[in-house]
Protein backbone atom coordinates (compact mmCIF):
# COMPACT_ATOMS: atom_id res chain seq x y z
CA UNK A 1 0.00 0.00 0.00
CA UNK A 2 1.26 3.48 -0.85
CA UNK A 3 1.95 5.83 2.08
CA UNK A 4 -0.82 8.37 2.58
CA UNK A 5 0.07 12.06 2.36
CA UNK A 6 -2.31 14.75 3.62
CA UNK A 7 -2.26 18.00 1.62
CA UNK A 8 -3.96 20.77 3.61
CA UNK A 9 -6.00 23.45 1.82
CA UNK A 10 -8.76 25.95 2.56
CA UNK A 11 -12.44 25.05 2.39
CA UNK A 12 -13.12 27.35 -0.57
CA UNK A 13 -9.87 26.35 -2.26
CA UNK A 14 -10.72 22.66 -2.19
CA UNK A 15 -13.19 23.11 -5.05
CA UNK A 16 -10.37 24.27 -7.35
CA UNK A 17 -8.79 20.82 -7.48
CA UNK A 18 -6.77 21.57 -10.60
CA UNK A 19 -4.93 24.22 -8.58
CA UNK A 20 -3.42 21.45 -6.44
CA UNK A 21 -2.60 19.13 -9.35
CA UNK A 22 1.13 19.91 -9.29
CA UNK A 23 1.38 18.95 -5.62
CA UNK A 24 -0.63 15.77 -6.11
CA UNK A 25 1.40 14.81 -9.15
CA UNK A 26 4.70 15.36 -7.33
CA UNK A 27 3.56 13.14 -4.45
CA UNK A 28 2.21 10.46 -6.81
CA UNK A 29 5.39 10.50 -8.89
CA UNK A 30 7.34 9.91 -5.68
CA UNK A 31 5.16 6.89 -4.81
CA UNK A 32 2.72 8.43 -2.34
CA UNK A 33 -1.07 8.64 -2.19
CA UNK A 34 -2.15 12.31 -1.78
CA UNK A 35 -5.44 13.43 -0.23
CA UNK A 36 -6.70 16.99 0.15
CA UNK A 37 -7.66 17.76 3.75
CA UNK A 38 -9.84 20.78 4.54
CA UNK A 39 -12.55 21.94 6.91
CA UNK A 40 -13.34 23.82 10.10
CA UNK A 41 -11.98 21.72 12.94
CA UNK A 42 -11.14 21.97 16.60
CA UNK A 43 -7.48 21.40 17.54
CA UNK A 44 -8.43 17.97 18.86
CA UNK A 45 -10.07 17.08 15.55
CA UNK A 46 -7.02 18.27 13.59
CA UNK A 47 -4.79 16.05 15.74
CA UNK A 48 -7.01 13.04 15.14
CA UNK A 49 -7.23 13.63 11.39
CA UNK A 50 -3.57 14.36 10.70
CA UNK A 51 -2.38 11.47 12.86
CA UNK A 52 -4.19 9.06 10.54
CA UNK A 53 -1.87 9.98 7.66
CA UNK A 54 1.66 8.77 7.08
CA UNK A 55 2.93 12.19 5.98
CA UNK A 56 1.95 15.84 5.70
CA UNK A 57 2.42 18.34 2.88
CA UNK A 58 1.77 22.02 3.65
CA UNK A 59 1.50 23.73 0.24
CA UNK A 60 1.88 27.28 -0.99
CA UNK A 61 -0.91 29.84 -0.99
CA UNK A 62 -1.98 33.15 0.49
CA UNK A 63 -0.29 34.84 3.41
CA UNK A 64 -0.67 33.75 7.02
CA UNK A 65 -2.64 36.35 8.97
CA UNK A 66 -0.17 38.69 10.73
CA UNK A 67 -2.36 38.37 13.83
CA UNK A 68 -0.92 34.86 14.23
CA UNK A 69 2.62 36.16 14.85
CA UNK A 70 2.00 39.66 16.25
CA UNK A 71 2.84 41.10 12.84
CA UNK A 72 1.79 44.39 11.35
CA UNK A 73 -0.66 45.08 8.53
CA UNK A 74 1.01 45.70 5.19
CA UNK A 75 -0.60 46.66 1.86
CA UNK A 76 1.05 43.72 0.09
CA UNK A 77 -0.49 41.10 2.40
CA UNK A 78 -3.05 38.82 0.76
CA UNK A 79 -4.26 36.52 3.53
CA UNK A 80 -5.57 33.03 3.13
CA UNK A 81 -8.83 31.95 4.77
CA UNK A 82 -9.11 31.73 8.55
CA UNK A 83 -10.10 28.05 8.34
CA UNK A 84 -6.92 27.24 6.41
CA UNK A 85 -4.70 29.15 8.83
CA UNK A 86 -6.26 27.34 11.79
CA UNK A 87 -6.01 23.91 10.16
CA UNK A 88 -2.43 24.26 8.98
CA UNK A 89 -1.01 25.91 12.08
CA UNK A 90 -2.39 23.12 14.25
CA UNK A 91 -1.41 20.43 11.74
CA UNK A 92 2.16 21.75 11.80
CA UNK A 93 2.22 21.50 15.60
CA UNK A 94 0.72 18.01 15.60
CA UNK A 95 3.20 16.76 13.01
CA UNK A 96 6.12 18.20 14.97
CA UNK A 97 4.99 16.59 18.24
CA UNK A 98 4.04 13.25 16.72
CA UNK A 99 7.05 12.81 14.43
CA UNK A 100 4.92 12.83 11.26
CA UNK A 101 7.09 13.35 8.15
CA UNK A 102 6.36 16.86 6.88
CA UNK A 103 7.31 18.88 3.81
CA UNK A 104 6.26 22.54 3.95
CA UNK A 105 6.43 24.59 0.76
CA UNK A 106 6.51 28.41 0.43
CA UNK A 107 3.52 29.48 2.57
CA UNK A 108 3.92 26.13 4.30
CA UNK A 109 7.47 27.02 5.32
CA UNK A 110 6.11 30.20 6.88
CA UNK A 111 3.25 28.28 8.53
CA UNK A 112 5.55 25.90 10.42
CA UNK A 113 7.67 28.79 11.65
CA UNK A 114 4.64 30.75 12.88
CA UNK A 115 3.02 27.62 14.35
CA UNK A 116 6.03 27.08 16.58
CA UNK A 117 6.37 30.71 17.68
CA UNK A 118 8.45 32.35 14.94
CA UNK A 119 7.75 35.51 12.95
CA UNK A 120 7.79 36.65 9.33
CA UNK A 121 8.86 39.59 7.25
CA UNK A 122 5.48 40.90 6.11
CA UNK A 123 7.10 42.08 2.87
CA UNK A 124 10.70 41.33 1.89
CA UNK A 125 11.18 44.21 -0.53
CA UNK A 126 9.93 46.78 1.98
CA UNK A 127 11.22 45.38 5.29
CA UNK A 128 14.30 43.25 4.62
CA UNK A 129 17.77 44.70 4.03
CA UNK A 130 20.60 42.43 2.93
CA UNK A 131 23.64 42.78 5.19
CA UNK A 132 25.99 42.87 2.19
CA UNK A 133 23.80 44.90 -0.16
CA UNK A 134 23.13 41.87 -2.35
CA UNK A 135 19.67 42.05 -3.92
CA UNK A 136 17.68 39.10 -5.28
CA UNK A 137 14.32 39.17 -7.02
CA UNK A 138 12.06 36.89 -4.99
CA UNK A 139 9.15 37.11 -7.37
CA UNK A 140 9.82 34.93 -10.42
CA UNK A 141 12.02 36.90 -12.82
CA UNK A 142 9.93 38.32 -15.69
CA UNK A 143 10.09 36.09 -18.73
CA UNK A 144 10.61 32.94 -16.67
CA UNK A 145 7.88 30.37 -16.10
CA UNK A 146 7.08 28.76 -12.75
CA UNK A 147 8.98 25.70 -13.97
CA UNK A 148 12.29 27.55 -14.41
CA UNK A 149 14.95 28.18 -11.76
CA UNK A 150 16.01 31.82 -11.34
CA UNK A 151 18.48 31.91 -8.44
CA UNK A 152 20.71 29.59 -6.35
CA UNK A 153 20.06 28.48 -2.77
CA UNK A 154 22.92 27.39 -0.50
CA UNK A 155 22.18 24.46 1.83
CA UNK A 156 24.02 23.45 5.00
CA UNK A 157 26.01 20.28 4.53
CA UNK A 158 24.95 18.69 7.82
CA UNK A 159 21.22 19.12 7.22
CA UNK A 160 18.38 16.74 6.47
CA UNK A 161 17.54 18.98 3.51
CA UNK A 162 21.01 18.55 1.98
CA UNK A 163 20.73 14.81 2.50
CA UNK A 164 17.28 14.74 0.87
CA UNK A 165 18.27 16.68 -2.28
CA UNK A 166 21.85 15.31 -2.30
CA UNK A 167 23.32 18.76 -2.85
CA UNK A 168 24.58 21.82 -0.97
CA UNK A 169 23.66 24.34 -3.67
CA UNK A 170 20.69 24.11 -6.00
CA UNK A 171 18.93 26.37 -8.49
CA UNK A 172 15.34 27.20 -7.53
CA UNK A 173 12.33 29.13 -8.70
CA UNK A 174 11.00 31.91 -6.47
CA UNK A 175 7.45 33.15 -5.91
CA UNK A 176 7.11 34.80 -2.52
CA UNK A 177 7.04 38.27 -1.00
CA UNK A 178 7.31 37.09 2.63
CA UNK A 179 9.97 35.09 4.45
CA UNK A 180 10.97 33.74 7.84
CA UNK A 181 12.16 36.48 10.20
CA UNK A 182 12.72 35.17 13.75
CA UNK A 183 13.17 31.41 13.62
CA UNK A 184 11.00 29.44 16.01
CA UNK A 185 12.44 27.39 18.85
CA UNK A 186 12.80 23.80 17.69
CA UNK A 187 13.74 24.81 14.15
CA UNK A 188 17.02 25.77 12.53
CA UNK A 189 17.99 27.58 9.34
CA UNK A 190 19.48 25.22 6.76
CA UNK A 191 19.21 27.12 3.46
CA UNK A 192 19.62 30.74 2.34
CA UNK A 193 19.82 32.81 -0.81
CA UNK A 194 22.86 34.97 -1.53
CA UNK A 195 21.09 38.03 -0.08
CA UNK A 196 20.64 36.27 3.26
CA UNK A 197 16.93 35.48 2.94
CA UNK A 198 16.01 32.27 4.74
CA UNK A 199 14.93 29.64 2.20
CA UNK A 200 15.01 26.44 4.23
CA UNK A 201 14.27 25.40 7.82
CA UNK A 202 14.05 22.05 9.55
CA UNK A 203 13.49 20.47 12.95
CA UNK A 204 16.53 20.42 15.22
CA UNK A 205 15.23 17.91 17.77
CA UNK A 206 15.65 14.55 16.08
CA UNK A 207 12.34 14.61 14.16
CA UNK A 208 12.77 12.15 11.27
CA UNK A 209 11.71 14.57 8.52
CA UNK A 210 10.32 18.05 9.16
CA UNK A 211 11.48 20.41 6.42
CA UNK A 212 10.25 23.75 5.09
CA UNK A 213 11.47 25.26 1.81
CA UNK A 214 10.61 28.69 0.45
CA UNK A 215 10.69 27.73 -3.24
CA UNK A 216 8.26 25.54 -5.20
CA UNK A 217 9.81 22.12 -5.91
CA UNK A 218 6.44 20.75 -7.07
CA UNK A 219 6.77 23.01 -10.14
CA UNK A 220 10.26 21.67 -10.89
CA UNK A 221 9.86 17.89 -10.63
CA UNK A 222 9.49 17.54 -14.39
CA UNK A 223 13.01 18.81 -15.00
CA UNK A 224 14.91 18.84 -11.71
CA UNK A 225 16.33 15.83 -9.88
CA UNK A 226 16.83 17.57 -6.48
CA UNK A 227 13.12 18.43 -6.48
CA UNK A 228 12.19 14.84 -7.24
CA UNK A 229 14.52 13.66 -4.49
CA UNK A 230 12.85 15.98 -1.99
CA UNK A 231 9.42 14.47 -2.64
CA UNK A 232 10.86 10.96 -2.64
CA UNK A 233 12.40 11.66 0.76
CA UNK A 234 9.00 12.73 2.12
CA UNK A 235 7.33 9.60 0.76
CA UNK A 236 10.12 7.30 1.95
CA UNK A 237 9.89 8.67 5.49
CA UNK A 238 6.09 8.40 5.32
CA UNK A 239 6.44 4.77 4.20
CA UNK A 240 8.70 4.10 7.18
CA UNK A 241 6.08 5.60 9.50
CA UNK A 242 3.37 3.49 7.87
CA UNK A 243 5.50 0.38 8.39
CA UNK A 244 6.06 1.18 12.06
CA UNK A 245 2.37 1.79 12.63
CA UNK A 246 1.40 -1.48 10.91
CA UNK A 247 3.69 -3.64 13.01
CA UNK A 248 1.76 -5.43 15.77
CA UNK A 249 2.79 -4.52 19.29
CA UNK A 250 4.67 -7.20 21.23
CA UNK A 251 4.15 -5.50 24.58
CA UNK A 252 2.85 -7.90 27.20
CA UNK A 253 3.31 -11.01 25.04
CA UNK A 254 4.45 -14.22 26.68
Amino acid sequence: MKPSIAITVGVQEAAARDHWATYRHAVEQAGGEPTLVYGNFTPEQVAAIISEYDGLLLPGGGDVSPDEYAGRPHPSIDTSSADRDALELEAARVAKRAGIPTLAICRGCQVVNVALGGTLFEDIEDLYDSSDGHAIEHQQTPGHSRQEPTHPVDIQTNSALAQAVDAVCIETNTMHHQAVRRVAYGLRVVAMTRDGTIEGIEADDGHPFYIGVQWHPEELVGRDEPSRRLFRALVEHAAARAHRRAKPSTAGSA
